[in-house]
This record gives structure tokens, sequence and C-alpha cells, in this order.
């Protein structure tokens, strides 16, 4: 098969995934360890998925936007199908499984943009030389080749300066998740910007 042939029998293959509102589990490999990501399928774009992801304890627990071709194989195996039975047992497929916000995935540049205007903070992982780097809060700016966020710690203190993130490096943006939705609400403003 031609690697034409691959990519229309994955764009089927995802598009029936969406369809089927079926549970799937995304492989990928990031700086040479496993970034795997499960959930179910909401959105498609010629570029981009975008996932409303299972955390722990079959919870659907926030969104990840992630580029089309940024991952190794996917699967909705036995073991997937078994997640999806037991969360629509517990109705919570039927309570939870959406989004209630417009993505355009067109574009970094629109998707993030579309998550400043609806004031999400976001968990943005990126490569940074040969390591994955992780960046949470609110975006402060968004242009066509970066993104700044305004970074905060483990203590809920947020940076003095937000960080700029070329979108290039981009692996996956993450959220709508539980800790970033409630966390925002005890951030605190470092001392020195008072």
């Amino acid at each position: 098969m031609t690697t034409k042939g691959k990519i229309k029998q994955s764009d089927l293959s995802l598009r029936m995934y969406l369809d089927h509102k079926e549970y799937v589990k995304i492989f990928r490999t990031i700086c040479g360890k496993e970034d795997n990501l499960s959930g179910f399928l909401l959105d498609i774009s010629n570029e981009f998925l975008l996932l409303q992801l299972e955390g722990r304890d079959f919870m659907l627990n926030g969104y990840a936007v992630i580029k089309k071709d940024d991952y190794d194989s996917i699967r909705c195996g036995k073991y997937e199908k078994t997640t999806k039975r037991i969360l629509k047992a517990e109705g919570i497929l039927n309570a939870s499984y959406s989004i209630t916000t417009n993505i355009d995935l067109q574009s970094w540049t629109a998707i993030l943009l579309d998550l400043k205007k609806n004031d999400y903070h976001i968990i943005i992982e990126n490569i940074n030389k040969d390591y994955l780097d992780f960046f949470i809060g609110p975006i402060k700016r968004v242009t066509k080749d970066s993104v700044s966020i305004q970074n905060y710690d483990p203590a809920g203190v947020l940076d003095i300066k937000p960080t700029s993130i070329k979108l290039n490096t981009i692996k996956n943006i993450k959220f709508g998740d539980r800790y970033s939705t409630i966390f925002r609400k005890y951030l605190k403003v470092p001392k020195s910007s008072k």
C-alpha cells in the first residue's frame, strides 16, 4: 500500500471512530518516550485531532489537540471497547461526552486564539532541544509563529513574565481538565510584581 493509501485508510478509520463515538488509544513516541493518549475523538481536520481525554478511574477529564501526523498508531480493540462499555453503563458517556466550545482546528494559531477567547488555561507540551517541555497557564498572546502563556509552578505562583513558545515545537495542547480549571482559582501573583 502506498503512503497515500495508508493516509486515506487512516482518515477513514479516524472518521469511523468519530462517527461511532469509539473510545481509542493513541500511541505516540516523543523524544524516545511513550506519550500515549486515550479518549474519544471529537473532531478531525486536515491537520489536527481533538480528543476528549479519559483520565483515570473512568472519568472524562479535559481535551487534547494533537497534530494528525504526530502519532504512531491508534487502537480501538477489546481494552478500549471494555472502557467504553463501562463509561456507558456508569452514565458517564452520555453525561460528559462533548465539547461546548467551538475550536477551529485549521492551525495552531486558530486553535490558540479560540482557547484564549474562551479563557482556558492550557497545558502545552513542546520539544525543547531533545526533551519534552511542559507549561501551564493562561494564554497572553498569540502570533502566527508563537504563543505566550503565563506559566505557573506547582505552588500556584505565576511567573512574572510570560513564556514564549514556538508553534512548530508544540506536541500537544490540553485544556478543560480538572487540574487547570480548579487550580486557576488559587493562583498567586509573584511578590516582585505587586
